[in-house]
């Protein structure tokens, strides 16, 4: 159910975003971000690898930190979230290649 309504909003908002008025890489990256979203959580459910889903998110705000035409916070924004989305990228594919016991700990008492 919640992957429906995820594939509906993705469907609908480039035609919304852009009837208003949004930056083209606004809508782009708003685009692979509910595409990735829902084939991220596909990848989890089912086990598969969801390192293109991850690298697409990040190709589309890499694009969207090079245009110059939003404003400096913006862009510092959308840097700290290319940073952001590279370190989950490279622990994501650590955690693929290596899983070590060693750092495990006990789940705390609530």
């Amino acid at each position: 159910m919640l992957l429906t309504i995820i594939g509906l909003i993705v469907a609908l908002l480039p035609g919304i975003l852009k009837g208003v008025g949004v930056n083209t890489n606004i809508d782009n990256l708003v685009a692979a971000a509910g595409t990735a979203l829902a084939a991220i959580i596909t990848g989890l459910k089912s086990g598969n690898p969801v390192n293109a889903e991850l690298t697409a998110l990040q190709a589309a705000l890499t694009a969207l930190q090079q245009d110059t035409t939003l404003d400096p916070t913006i862009l510092g924004d959308i840097a700290e979230g290319v940073r952001d989305l590279q370190a989950a990228i490279t622990a994501y594919q650590s955690a693929e290649v290596n899983t070590d016991p060693s750092t495990l700990t006990p789940l705390p008492q609530v």
